[in-house]
């Protein structure tokens, strides 16, 4: 794990007993959860382990039909480094991450499921992917299939497996008695290691060589990066920050009174930036300074152009922060002090910093735009 700099802001007296709460909370859910887990296994599941042979194998496809564009982010050089390794490597997403690896030269075939909650994503014995993508799968006869899901066995993987009907399945943290998995790595959360570890942790068990750089593996196209730039070279001489405001989830998101505050300070020590708000669901409502515009463009491959050619980025816990990171971004993240995210989630280089508040909600806490200029004047980002 790169080092990082960590505020916490407390949120009150009654934390350990919130703490008490969600343990109780989060054993309960286990417990329903792997009841339904036993039930699918005794419906879909294999009577019999298959063998997994790594010099028979050929063509592989990675499941990643979680919905979320950072899942496939951080899995990113697992997929180069099976290319470079000969493997044929073809992916399943959902629509709304599958854009990640549209332009990825190193994947053969990506296919669609529909997007899911994360509710139903991990608790639904049915899973989103059409029939038809079904039966194109299930004809690929894939030599490997890949569940990189680390710590919860989604209930729908049985059925999902029988379905595609791999001929070995590599996976983490599965228990013996599933019969579809062939082999079953070891990652836990109290090892406190960044997401790319696990992808290391296949590259190495199929190539015998694992992930040195963890780069994540981000292709634009030439076309795009034309147009950002043709954008950016009108603000010359300006330093370019670029501003997150939402995520995937309410209690994520910076409030709009926290953007103004942000944006307020930062116009009041430097007089030389140019601001740019990531708002792809129009919903920024305050009057923005001179200086400030949203985002013009409608692709994540030109946010990801954008960060690419910005001197700062700011966000809260989401996909923005692993596209800084494939890039080395300076970075000042915000997180919720959620047990193991902000190890397992971090940024995880130098360059950036991580805030972390002990709250519910990031748009609760105050001190957010004040904790962040502290650190924009401690690391001197912008001079």
């Amino acid at each position: 794990m790169d080092k990082r700099f960590e505020v916490t802001v407390s949120s009150g007296r009654f934390k350990k007993l919130r703490t008490l709460n969600r343990r109780k909370n989060y054993f309960m859910k286990k417990v329903r959860l792997g009841a339904k887990l036993y039930l699918a296994k005794i419906i879909w599941d294999k009577y019999k382990k298959s063998t997994l042979d790594l010099k028979s194998i050929k063509t592989v496809l990675l499941l990643r039909n979680e919905g979320t564009i950072g899942d496939m982010i951080v899995f990113s050089p697992l997929v180069k480094s099976l290319h470079a390794s000969g493997y044929v490597v073809d992916i399943l997403l959902t629509k709304s991450s599958s854009v990640v690896m549209e332009h990825n030269p190193y994947v053969r075939k990506i296919y669609e499921a529909d997007d899911a909650s994360t509710e139903v994503y991990l608790k639904s014995f049915n899973h989103t992917v059409p029939e038809s993508t079904i039966k194109k799968l299930a004809k690929n006869n894939y030599d490997l299939l890949i569940d990189p899901s680390l710590f919860d066995t989604p209930v729908h993987r049985m059925r999902l497996l029988r379905e595609i009907n791999p001929k070995s399945a590599l996976a983490f943290n599965k228990r013996k008695y599933f019969n579809h998995y062939s082999n079953s790595l070891s990652f836990f959360e109290r090892d406190k290691k960044h997401v790319t570890h696990a992808a290391s942790l296949i590259s190495d068990f199929m190539t015998n060589n694992s992930i040195i750089d963890n780069t994540y593996d981000l292709h634009i196209p030439d076309a795009i990066f034309d147009e950002v730039k043709s954008l950016l070279n009108t603000f010359e001489g300006k330093k370019k920050v670029i501003i997150n405001v939402f995520t995937g989830s309410k209690e994520r998101n910076f409030s709009q009174e926290q953007l103004s505050e942000i944006i307020d300070n930062l116009n009041q020590a430097h007089d030389d930036i140019k601001i740019i708000l990531l708002d792809h669901r129009n919903e920024i409502k305050i009057s923005l300074p001179e200086n400030v515009m949203t985002n013009p463009f409608k692709t994540l491959h030109h946010v990801m152009a954008l960060i690419h050619e910005s001197d700062l980025v700011i966000s809260p816990d989401t996909s923005i922060v692993h596209i800084s990171a494939a890039f080395k971004k300076p970075l000042i993240s915000v997180y919720k002090n959620v047990v193991d995210n902000n190890d397992l989630w971090a940024p995880g280089y130098d360059n950036a910093s991580q805030i972390i508040v002990n709250n519910r909600a990031i748009s609760h806490v105050a001190q957010v735009p004040e904790l962040i200029s502290q650190e924009l004047k401690r690391r001197n980002i912008l001079g």
